[in-house]
This record gives structure tokens, sequence and C-alpha cells, in this order.
């Protein structure tokens, strides 16, 4: 299987949340991302891993 790489913006409108939640979720290590560089990566394989573990329970 291929895992896609997403980058900030594309994370944002993968998750429907704006680009500045998504740093700032990063610059608290909230989420999981990989640096290169200055640009930071995020693998939509860990990002659905991570929902999973960071589901509410609305019950």
């Amino acid at each position: 299987m291929c895992n896609v790489m997403l980058d900030v913006k594309g994370l944002s409108e993968y998750l429907n949340i704006s680009v500045s939640l998504v740093r700032k979720l990063v610059r608290n290590g909230d989420l999981p991302h990989n640096r290169l560089g200055v640009k930071i990566l995020f693998s939509k394989m860990e990002i659905d891993r991570w929902l999973l573990d960071h589901q509410i329970n609305n019950n």
C-alpha cells in the first residue's frame, strides 16, 4: 500500500480545519508529523491512526 503524504494545506483540507489550527497542533506536538527542512509533512496513514486513537465518544 502506498502512503500518501500531505502538506499543511492538504491536511487542513483533509481534516476540514484551518491551516492555522494545523500549525498550532504541530507546534504543541499534538499531531504526528515529519519535517523536511522547513516543510511540514503528514503521513495520511499516521493521521488516520491518530484520529482513531483520539476519537471522542459522543454517547
